[in-house]
């Protein structure tokens, strides 16, 4: 019986602290593929800022940008695009309420200052404090940041939402979210690969640790929240693992295979 198995990689698979995957998760996730199981990697990164530890997993798809993006080994299968011009004006926006902005391109990230709100929540990539570049490349962007402090979500996510309807968001520092398509996300994305691939839900298992890995979490058969994970994700999985550096992906990965969960039949 195979199972599809998905994957975040910030502070699920990848340790922050030693920036490496424990070498426990690795041995886990290949012992997956003889299996006869499909693995699949699923994180708000670009896929230039994941490919060091896509290359490690080597998953069958890459979901990246929290599923505005969908690579199949190196070539990419699906793409969504924020609306341009409401990008430019929510950087205007933001920028006259003195808060700073910033969009994923590719392998850097462009941020309109190099500043502590911006540089603290990006320092595992590349970044350049260049604001009009992000807005020269604001026609094929999948995914925007906006910077500012989590006591402001009661009031200001709000207005985002109610001045910018083309766009979803979500938290994933104290001082960063992200600005994705609307009704794009995690979820959205491993929903294309199991189209794509013919598993059903009930047959995906997902291991996550923060609030962009919610719909996911909630969409397939078995979500795995990570003991280090956000406390709202951890009250909606089905099960909570050992945290990462507690070696969680080889423990709970080791579990089920002594006690598989429904599976597909080959």
């Amino acid at each position: 019986m195979s199972n599809i198995y998905f994957f975040d990689i910030d502070n699920t698979l990848l340790d922050h602290d030693t920036r490496e995957i424990p070498q426990s998760a690795l041995d886990a996730i290949q012992a997956l593929h003889p299996a006869g199981h499909t693995v699949v990697i699923a994180t708000g990164r670009s896929y230039e800022h994941a490919k060091p530890f896509i290359d490690l997993v080597r998953p069958s798809y890459a979901i990246t940008l929290n599923g505005a993006r969908i690579f199949e080994g190196e070539r990419e299968v699906f793409k969504a695009a924020l609306d341009a011009s409401a990008l430019t004006d929510l950087f205007d926006w933001i920028t006259a309420l003195g808060h700073h902005f910033g969009a994923n391109h590719g392998g850097i990230g462009y941020v309109s200052a190099d500043v502590p709100s911006t540089t603290t929540p990006l320092r595992s990539v590349g970044i350049v404090a260049d604001p009009e570049h992000v807005r020269n490349v604001a026609e094929d962007i999948g995914q925007a940041w906006l910077f500012f402090d989590e006591s402001l979500d009661a009031t200001l996510r709000p207005a985002i939402r109610e001045r910018y309807p083309q766009f979803d968001t979500v938290r994933w520092h104290r001082t960063a979210l992200d600005v994705m398509p609307k009704a794009i996300n995690k979820w959205t994305g491993c929903r294309w690969v199991l189209a794509r691939t013919g598993f059903l839900a009930d047959h995906a298992i997902a291991f996550g640790d923060g609030l962009n890995d919610m719909e996911m979490l909630q969409g397939v058969g078995l979500g795995v929240a990570m003991g280090n994970g956000h406390p709202e994700l951890k009250a909606i999985a089905n099960r909570i693992a050992p945290a990462l550096h507690l070696d969680g992906i080889a423990t709970v990965l080791n579990e089920l295979a002594e006690h598989p969960p429904l599976g597909r039949g080959d």
